[in-house]
């Protein structure tokens, strides 16, 4: 990317900031490495980001958001005591910023406590 962006510099000789704005993006792959990226890309495509496990996990990992958020909003009391007391009139916003701070397995096991129905 160095060589080709120093490339693509030289050859353009922009001398003003509009001449860079006008010009074509200067900082770019060779065309080999941009091929090769592209290749990349369709092989975690196909083989990472649409493998049916990846798929399965996302679906729980939603629903797991969404019953959470769910049964805040409709039980506030379900929420921490400090949660409970900056929610005011803008629960929805609360309740979201508690979800997002969790980790996965923090959300996993506060799912658990919530919706499990088994002695503990």
């Amino acid at each position: 990317m160095i060589r080709q962006s120093a490339r693509n510099i030289r050859e353009l000789a922009p001398t003003s900031i509009d001449a860079v704005r006008a010009a074509p993006p200067l900082i770019t792959f060779s065309d080999k490495i941009r091929l090769e990226q592209q290749e990349l890309q369709q092989f975690l495509r196909r083989n990472l980001y649409q493998h049916y496990r990846v798929a399965r996990m996302s679906v729980k990992a939603r629903r797991i958001v969404s019953d959470l958020f769910q049964a805040f909003l409709g039980e506030p009391r379900l929420l921490p005591p400090e949660f409970q007391a900056h929610a005011g009139n803008d629960l929805p916003r609360t309740i979201a910023d508690y979800v997002a701070g969790m980790t996965d397995r923090y959300a996993i096991l506060e799912h658990r406590r919530l919706f499990a129905v088994e002695e503990t």
